[in-house]
């Protein structure tokens, strides 16, 4: 039995439904040759399904390529506001980039400045729609068996390169942390190396349950660690030596990111 649009369809009625997706001419033929002699041919009638099903579904699980700009000829800067999407209030960083930022070291950059530690898988995605959106491949990825553009061989200035552009990056595929960068604007003279100029708000500790568990963590903490209503069903106790030390979701250091960003050789 399979399911169509809600429906269990039998292995009969599915063959029926695909040998409708042949186009007419070509089914026409099929039949012909599948029942002649008064006679029903197995072999020709799977064929004739196999072929409707591969027409039906090509190209349906194709991931897109992302789109990339050649190599502009002078390096520019950009400045770029990165936000962590759907967080309430708004979670964000804003920084100043050199163009030649190799995607994979952007990556080593947004993980600095929001505060995450590295520890889960990250994607980079290109277009605003998600059902659409072309998603560049890490080395991780290829040795997995996937295949795609490699994100360490793509700039930063070869994805975007105006204001208002946008470049996604997803990290913890589990919690589901997604960030969107805009551009701002574009920097003639490009920065030697990242700069965070602003921002708000602490990021969420990792592994906290996306932004249901992050949400319910920031509230127990704002109201003062109450013993009675601890998240994540841990005690008081256990759940404050859990939380990485110091943290409060309404606290954040321009001066501290910046002197981490230093410390971790960002060009």
């Amino acid at each position: 039995m399979r399911v169509y649009n809600g429906q269990l369809l039998s292995a009969c009625d599915w063959g029926v439904w695909l040998a409708g997706c042949v186009p007419e001419e070509k089914r026409k033929s099929k039949r012909k040759s599948a029942v002649s002699g008064g006679g029903v041919d197995l072999s020709m009638l799977q064929q004739l399904m196999a072929d409707a099903g591969r027409d039906l579904f090509a190209g349906v699980f194709d991931e897109p390529t992302p789109e990339v700009g050649a190599v502009p000829e002078r390096v520019r800067g950009f400045r770029v506001r990165v936000d962590l999407m759907y967080a309430k209030p708004p979670i964000w960083r804003r920084l100043v980039l050199p163009g030649d930022l190799v995607l994979d070291e952007l990556h080593d950059v947004l993980q600095v400045a929001m505060g995450w530690q590295d520890g889960h898988l990250h994607k980079f995605g290109v277009g605003a729609d998600r059902r659409t959106r072309a998603y560049f491949v890490t080395r991780f990825d290829l040795s997995e068996g996937d295949d795609g553009l490699v994100e360490d061989g793509v700039r930063l200035d070869q994805v975007v390169s105006g204001k208002g552009d946008r470049l996604f990056y997803d990290y913890d595929f589990g919690d589901g942390w997604e960030h969107v960068l805009v551009v701002e604007d574009v920097l003639d003279d490009p920065p030697s190396a990242p700069v965070c100029l602003a921002g708000k708000m602490a990021c969420p500790p990792e592994d906290c349950g996306g932004l249901g568990g992050y949400e319910e963590l920031a509230a127990w903490v704002r109201g003062g660690y109450d013993p009675r209503a601890t998240p994540m069903g841990l005690g008081a106790q256990e759940m404050r030596d859990w939380l990485p030390r110091g943290w409060h979701p309404d606290r954040f250091s321009v001066t501290e990111t910046n002197d981490a960003l230093a410390a971790s050789n960002m060009r």
